[in-house]
């Protein structure tokens, strides 16, 4: 058997599944140029056209949409062979990836009991917000706040989220921020902007609507255009923020931040945070206690976070 192009068909594979050059190359760490560069290369040893190009994109043949399921399935079949192969070595070892902000706030907060119960794991995080791909990259599992993911992945719902206005204490006592005020006018608003692909996320007009606040200046404020909870901001004095109550609810304890407006006043978001892995991917006994421990911590955590809203 001789298997070439191997790079350039798994720049295909990702292009298929993620819908375009630009996706392909977040995923896979690289430019969008040098996916396409790929992919002509595996066009030239085929002779002949994989994608149809125009000046708005590039779309893919009808033959090669109808082997996308099998290239899908083939590289994970791949990693599957790896993982086996390795499985000895890898019987204490867990990686995971999760988005920077809910590791730092959540996550981290927590393993430290697992870690006391397990004291031989070799723990691998990737606390970023890089869509890994977990059928070719060399994760066990991946927390990711997400839409349902499809037949390639096993998943666990964990719990779903809330957003809620915080600030420092300081914060809220010089700008007289109270459960009772509905005027925002001249308080520093944080606007945070590609905060979540979710569609049911609330920047501050929606969110000011739902609660009855006047909607002047909802619109004003410090624009962050990156991905970010803007939970540090906002412990820091810098504004007024809309954080979800999952990576604000530590703080909150402690008292590094304050819902000022209080926390019954907290937005029901659309997706949920699940536990993801790949279907059919055996795992070691250890990987197993590990879900098992995700999953009852996160239904601690929701039964926590829905008595704090409700107050």
């Amino acid at each position: 058997m001789n298997i070439t192009h191997l790079n350039a068909i798994r720049a295909l594979e990702a292009s298929l599944r993620c819908g375009n050059f630009r996706a392909a190359s977040a995923e896979l760490g690289v430019t969008p140029a040098a996916v396409g560069q790929q992919i002509r290369t595996l066009e030239d040893y085929l002779g002949r056209k994989l994608f149809l190009r125009t000046t708005t994109g590039a779309t893919p043949t009808a033959d090669t949409e109808a082997v996308a399921d099998r290239l899908t399935a083939g590289l994970s079949a791949l990693e599957g062979v790896l993982e086996q192969l390795s499985r000895r070595r890898q019987a204490n070892r867990i990686a995971i990836t999760l988005p920077a902000s809910f590791a730092e706030n959540w996550f981290t907060r927590h393993i430290a009991e697992f870690y006391q119960q397990h004291g031989e794991i070799d723990l691998r995080l990737d606390a970023s917000n890089r869509m890994v791909d977990l059928l070719v990259e060399d994760f066990d599992f991946a927390i990711r706040y997400c839409e349902a993911p499809s037949d390639h992945y096993d998943y666990v719902d964990l719990f779903g989220d809330k957003v809620i206005a915080v600030c420092s204490p300081a914060f809220a006592r010089e700008h007289r921020l109270t459960r009772k005020r509905r005027n925002l006018v001249g308080v520093p608003l944080v606007q945070l902007e590609h905060r979540t692909p979710d569609p049911e996320w609330p920047n501050w007009e929606t969110w000011g609507a739902k609660f009855g606040f006047d909607p002047g200046g909802l619109d004003a404020g410090v624009r962050i255009s990156q991905v970010s909870s803007g939970l540090q901001m906002a412990a820091a004095g810098q504004g007024l923020v809309l954080s979800g109550i999952t990576e604000a609810f530590h703080a909150l304890k402690e008292g590094i931040v304050v819902a000022p407006f209080g926390t019954a006043k907290s937005y029901p978001t659309g997706y949920l945070y699940r536990l993801v892995s790949v279907h059919g991917r055996g795992l070691s006994s250890l990987q197993r206690r590990f879900r098992d421990w995700v999953i009852q911590t996160g239904d601690q955590f929701r039964s926590e976070a829905e008595r704090l809203t409700a107050a």
